[in-house]
């Protein structure tokens, strides 16, 4: 069986590898998979993903949780299922 959520938790690759660490390095990412099993819409998706974000995020004055998260269990791709969030726009001017 093939687990995707384990392959970016591996003892043998990571120093404490179920700690969220943002800054960890070296940090062999596996999101896209590797090597010839490469997603080849990895760069578009991060390049979507860049621009949501910056555009986004300027016209936000705020954003809180909300409440719980709540995960998908499963054992091959899991994700969030529920993120409740708050949050503030800024006001146009006029």
């Amino acid at each position: 069986m093939m687990c995707y959520p384990s392959g970016n938790r591996d003892e043998d690759v990571f120093k404490d590898p179920f700690s969220f660490r943002i800054d960890r390095t070296p940090n062999k990412h596996l999101a896209f998979g590797h090597g010839t099993h490469l997603c080849l819409g990895m760069h578009l998706t991060k390049m979507e993903m860049k621009a949501l974000y910056v555009e986004l995020l300027a016209r936000m004055d705020s954003v809180d949780l909300a409440g719980e998260p709540a995960w998908v269990a499963a054992s091959l791709v899991s994700g969030l299922k529920k993120l409740p969030i708050r949050y503030r726009m800024r006001k146009r001017a006029a």
